[in-house]
């Protein structure tokens, strides 16, 4: 059975723009786009249209799981 979400709670987003991955992972957007050319394990981008223009969006759960797996590996390096 589906449970209703009341009014105070927030829905999450099923996509973010390229700025919001900036602001939810608090780096530059130079600094993401370095992430994603030597990351491969990085999420891919969809683009939501063929111009060049066309808006670039991730995943949301794809970032949310890539983030754990990264916070994961940088405190087993530590130890």
């Amino acid at each position: 059975m589906l449970a209703l979400q009341s009014p105070h709670q927030a829905i999450k987003p099923l996509r973010l723009r390229y700025n919001q991955v900036c602001e939810l992972l608090n780096v530059s957007r130079d600094y993401l786009r370095k992430i994603r050319e030597s990351d491969e394990s990085f999420p891919k981008a969809i683009k939501s249209g063929t111009s060049r223009q066309a808006a670039v969006y991730f995943d949301t759960e794809e970032i949310e799981a890539w983030y754990q797996k990264e916070k994961e590996r940088c405190r087993s390096e530590r130890i």
